[in-house]
């Protein structure tokens, strides 16, 4: 009994302790949670009366959009040199080669003979052809002489058919020795494509076959002989390049002053002789194409070879041009940004002619108007910006990287 009356006091008193433990977490929670508040709202306050830092405008250089003398401009076109004359030797008849009469790679001048092929049948056909030929002569001979004896005998002795028969006789050895001399004709060519020459003075290749082959019509070109000198340089021109031009032909007649460029950079001052234009211009491209002759005595210019044709324009033309660097271009096309009041304003454009570091520009600019060559990248319509010197831009300032101008 005792026992249980002290159980009872004693959770009696624990509980009163648990009671007045939660009342003491409550206040400190509590102040905690008012502490924190203060902090926060104080903080708020101080960040919202802070002054607001500002960015800079974006710095840009700029440059003038300037007119131009495209006659101090050359222009340069990408030609193919051509051979004017290209032959491939085959030869015309069948038989064995006995002999290769040139050097692989060497000049060979017209008439040179380059093969020689075994005469030997083709004599022998001669010499029968030409027998041939003696014995319808005599054939005819003879009854020529018999046909003359009948016309004069009496008419009595001879009869009509007689006569006839003769007569017809001498009509056909006449016949025979025209066969006879065309077939001999005919041998004696045969006997002379045995010696195959070349129809034209150039540059011949390898020898396709040697001694000891041989050969027919149907075995293809023995070798190929291109002309090297003169020589072909073919390249468009644009349509009122080319009408221009037309102009100075008439004026100074057939000579086309450039300079023909190689592919190992090497500059040849070369004046081009007009040979003959395209008969149309191509409506895709707005070009046509030129053909000049060239002398090319040092054979420096090789047909199949590509070079750059540069020109000077014929006459005065004063273009709009702006720096390269100013141009820039997006998905909807070339572009530039205007500098006017400080504010940057984007510009359409069409773009002409390369000139080096400027570029034509043939619509969408004026002469003075100032174009930014440097901080395109930082740059969108409308914005604000800062004019550098010219003098301070540094070099990759402003690169005119393409970009989708909004």
């Amino acid at each position: 009994m005792q026992e249980s009356q002290e159980r009872e006091n004693s959770e009696a008193s624990g509980g009163k302790k648990g009671g007045f433990f939660k009342i003491i977490l409550v206040i400190l929670i509590a102040a905690a949670a008012f502490y924190g508040y203060r902090t926060y709202t104080s903080a708020s306050k101080k960040e919202e009366s802070a002054p607001q830092v500002q960015a800079p405008d974006p710095l840009v250089f700029v440059k003038p959009v300037v007119k131009i003398d495209a006659s101090q401009n050359t222009n340069e076109y990408v030609g193919h040199v051509e051979a004017i004359q290209s032959v491939r030797v085959v030869p015309q008849i069948s038989g064995e080669i006995l002999r290769v009469c040139f050097k692989e790679g060497s000049l060979v001048k017209a008439g040179q003979m380059l093969f020689q092929i075994d005469p030997a049948p083709f004599q022998a056909t001669v010499d029968t052809c030409r027998a041939k030929l003696e014995k319808a002569k005599a054939d005819l001979d003879t009854s020529e002489k018999f046909f003359s004896r009948v016309q004069n005998a009496e008419a009595r002795a001879v009869s009509a058919a007689e006569r006839d028969k003769a007569e017809g006789t001498v009509l056909q050895n006449r016949a025979a020795v025209s066969q006879a001399k065309a077939d001999l004709h005919l041998a004696e060519i045969n006997l002379g494509y045995t010696k195959i020459s070349s129809p034209i003075t150039g540059k011949i290749g390898v020898a396709k076959f040697t001694k000891g082959n041989y050969v027919t019509p149907a075995s293809g070109p023995l070798a190929t002989i291109v002309q090297m000198d003169p020589i072909r340089v073919s390249y468009t021109l644009p349509d009122r390049d080319y009408l221009d031009q037309l102009a100075a032909f008439k004026k100074s007649g057939a000579v086309y002053k450039n300079t023909l460029i190689l592919s190992n950079g090497e500059e040849i001052k070369a004046q081009g002789e007009r040979d003959f234009e395209d008969n149309k211009i191509d409506s895709s491209t707005g070009t046509i194409m030129m053909n000049l002759r060239y002398a090319n005595a040092d054979g420096l210019l090789i047909p199949g070879a590509m070079v750059r044709v540069r020109t000077n324009p014929v006459k005065s033309e004063i273009v709009t041009a702006v720096p390269q660097t100013a141009v820039a271009a997006d998905s909807q096309g070339d572009y530039v940004y205007v500098i006017k009041d400080d504010t940057a304003s984007l510009v359409r454009v069409t773009l002409g002619r390369d000139f080096g570091e400027l570029r034509e520009v043939t619509a969408g600019l004026t002469e003075g108007q100032k174009v930014v060559v440097a901080g395109i990248q930082n740059l969108r319509n409308g914005v604000k910006v800062r004019v550098g010197a010219s003098g301070t831009q540094k070099a990759g300032d402003g690169g005119n990287r393409s970009e989708e101008a909004k």
